[in-house]
């Protein structure tokens, strides 16, 4: 067992990133690659994300995890397709109430309490990732499917990035005193929702060039 856990979501980030290893058996366990990190598959969105995560770190011993994956750029955040970027804060972007009027009313003003959850600092990284643009990140449920949505929540949460999983992981290594990072490669911008402009397999490449440098695993 390696010392860092590399998580993704998705099976298809997985097999993108990682042809050569069965999704299936990375979504029970974690996979050793050589000696640099162990890789594993945790679900799509908080609920799964959060229990397969933290089924991993009960039974395995970690001293840090990096989720990777794809995400959502805002509109005007001056983020582009094919970025790669740290995430190393998230706030919950659709926990809340609908008031009467039917405006959403984010939890942070109905509880009081600031939903946010960081990463550890990059000054642990290797100075390739300690270097990457540093974003804030949203975690959602529901994916922003145009271009007045995105701009509400970018607004709203001073958010960079969507994603699905990040406070998740954030949460959940925290709570194992665990060190957690996020490293996402932008796949669209989160606006009027159009999958045929999505560049993901490319976006997927670029983030294993950057992150998965076999340098940044050294013992």
């Amino acid at each position: 067992m390696n010392k860092t856990l590399v998580v993704f979501a998705s099976r298809q980030e997985f097999n993108t990133i990682f042809p050569q290893i069965s999704a299936v058996v990375a979504s029970s366990m974690p996979v050793a690659v050589g000696t640099q990190y162990d890789v594993a598959v945790c679900g799509v969105g908080v609920v799964d994300f959060s229990v397969n995560l933290s089924y991993q770190l009960s039974r395995y011993h970690y001293e840090r995890v990096f989720l990777l994956g794809i995400c959502g750029a805002y509109c005007r955040r001056d983020i582009k397709v094919g970025d790669v970027v740290r995430v190393d804060t998230e706030t919950l972007g659709d926990m809340g109430v609908q008031n009467s009027e039917g405006h959403f009313i984010p939890w942070r003003e109905v509880s009081g309490e600031q939903v946010v959850y960081a990463g550890e600092s990059p000054r642990f990284l290797p100075i390739g990732l300690a270097t990457l643009p540093s974003v804030v990140g949203l975690t959602v449920n529901c994916c922003t499917g145009t271009q007045y949505l995105s701009l509400r929540r970018s607004g709203m949460f001073q958010a960079d990035v969507e994603t699905m999983e990040g406070a998740a992981c954030f949460a959940v290594c925290k709570k194992f005193g665990v060190s957690a990072y996020q490293f996402r490669a932008v796949s669209n911008i989160a606006t009027n929702r159009d999958p045929s402009t999505w560049k993901i397999a490319e976006a997927l490449n670029t983030l294993k060039d950057v992150v998965l440098r076999p340098e940044y695993f050294e013992k």
